[in-house]
C-alpha cells in the first residue's frame, strides 16, 4: 500500500481478496485456544471435505486461521490502508453485469459449446444430439436464469460482508422485476427438454441464436455511461489523502518504491464496453503522477481459465525480462505487451485496458 512498507504491500492485494471468504467462515465458529489448536489440526483438516459437502456453513481450516491472524496483524499495523482496500473491493460489486448481460454471456458460452459439438459431428449435423455436458450446462442456465450459475450458491447463504449483502439485494431486486419474471417463464418454456426433439443439436442452436438476438437488442437500450457517484460513494470520495494505495497490479513487476504510482482519485465516468466476450465496466483511475489509467471490471464465470490466463501473463512478463537483456531485441525494443490483471473477487477481475485497441473485425 504505502511506499514506506514494501514488505506489506506485496501481499495486500491477494490478502484483501480473500477477506470476504475468510470472514464468512470465521464468523460461524470461535477461534480455538493455542493449546487445543495444535491437537485439533489433524481432525479439522480431515473433516474439511466432509463439512464442505454438507449444506451447513464452511468450517474454518488451520490455513484459514493462520491467514486470519495475518489479516489481524495487518489491520493493527495499517488500519487505514486495510479499511480503504476493503471499501474498494466492496464497492466493486456494483460494477457487476446486469441480468441481461449475464444471461447473454452464458448463452454465448452455450452456443460456443454447441458449435464444438457440431464440428465434431459435421458429417451429420442434422441428426446430432446434444452432449450430456452441454445439456447440463443449458439446464443449469435455465434453473439459474438471471441469478447466475456462479452466484446461485452464494445467494442462499448468510451474508457477512457488505459486498455479499449488495449482491443479495441485487438478486432480490432482479427476482422481483416483472420483466424478468415474464422473460424467465418464456425462457423455461422454450428450453423444456421434455419435448420430443428438444435435445437435437440443430434445434438447440436455433433457440440459443433466438435468445442471443433478443438479449442483444435489450442490452443496446441500456445506458453506455454511468456516474460512479450514483452507486459507489466511497470510490467517488476516495483521494490520496484517504490512503496511499497503489494502482492495481503495480507490484507485479519489481521496481523501486519511489516509482510506484498511487491512486489519486477515481474518475467520475464509468463506461460500459463489450470486450473479452462479455460486457465490462471501464474505470478511469488518475494516478498521483497526473496520468489516467483505464481498467476493465471483468466478470469471469470460469475460474480455471481465468487463473490459467494469469499464469500465461506471468510467463510473458518473465520473457520480457530476458528480451530486454538480449542485444538484438533490446535495440529493436521488442517485447510483449502484458496487461495487468488483478483478482478482486472470486468471479471478478481488474484488467488494464487500452481504449485505442480494437479487434481486426471492427473496422471491417
Amino acid at each position: 500500500m504505502t511506499s514506506a512498507s514494501p514488505a506489506v504491500t506485496t501481499s495486500s492485494t491477494s490478502a484483501t481478496t480473500s477477506v470476504a471468504a475468510i470472514r464468512s467462515a470465521l464468523s460461524s465458529t470461535s477461534e480455538p485456544s493455542t493449546s487445543s489448536q495444535s491437537a485439533g489440526l489433524s481432525s479439522s483438516s480431515a473433516g474439511v471435505s466432509a463439512s464442505q459437502s454438507e449444506s451447513g456453513p464452511i468450517r474454518a481450516t488451520p490455513a484459514m486461521w493462520r491467514c486470519s491472524r495475518i489479516m489481524h496483524m495487518q489491520r493493527d499495523l495499517h488500519p487505514t490502508i486495510l479499511s480503504s482496500l476493503e471499501g474498494i473491493v466492496d464497492q466493486m460489486v456494483w460494477f457487476r453485469e446486469t441480468w441481461y448481460e449475464e444471461v447473454l454471456r452464458q448463452l454465448r458460452q452455450g452456443l460456443t459449446k454447441c458449435y464444438v459439438v457440431a464440428f465434431e459431428n459435421r458429417s451429420a449435423v442434422s441428426e446430432a444430439t446434444v452432449t450430456p455436458h452441454t445439456l447440463n450446462f443449458v439446464k443449469k442456465l435455465v434453473s439459474t436464469f438471471g441469478i447466475g450459475v456462479e452466484n446461485v450458491s452464494a445467494v442462499s447463504q448468510q451474508f457477512s460482508s457488505a459486498a455479499s449483502e449488495s449482491l443479495a439485494r441485487r438478486a432480490q431486486m432482479t427476482a422481483q422485476d416483472p420483466v424478468f419474471q415474464k422473460m424467465k417463464q418464456q425462457f423455461t418454456k422454450d428450453f423444456d427438454f421434455k419435448i420430443s426433439g428438444a435435445t437435437k443439436l440443430h434445434n438447440l442452436i436455433v433457440l440459443l441464436k433466438k435468445w442471443i438476438k433478443l438479449l442483444e437488442a435489450k442490452t443496446k437500450l441500456l445506458p453506455k455511461i454511468t456516474l460512479i457517484e450514483e452507486k459507489c460513494r466511497f470510490l467517488s470520495n476516495f483521494s490520496l489523502q484517504t490512503a496511499e494505495v497503489e494502482l492495481p497490479g503495480e507490484f507485479l513487476l519489481p521496481k523501486h518504491s519511489h516509482y510506484y504510482v498511487r491512486i489519486a482519485r477515481f474518475m467520475p465516468k464509468v463506461e460500459i464496453v463489450h470486450k473479452l466476450n462479455t460486457a465490462c465496466r471501464r474505470l478511469y483511475i488518475r494516478g498521483h503522477n497526473g496520468k489516467v489509467y483505464p481498467y476493465l471490471v471483468v466478470n469471469d464465470a470460469n475460474l480455471t481459465e481465468a487463473r490459467r490466463e494469469e499464469r500465461v501473463l506471468q510467463l510473458l512478463r518473465m520473457m520480457n525480462h530476458y528480451l530486454t537483456k538480449q542485444k538484438e531485441t533490446s535495440q529493436r525494443l521488442l517485447y510483449f505487451t502484458v496487461p495487468r490483471v488483478v483478482a478482486v473477487a472470486p468471479q471478478m477481475r481488474l484488467v488494464e485496458d487500452n481504449p485505442r485497441n480494437s479487434k481486426i473485425e471492427q473496422p471491417l
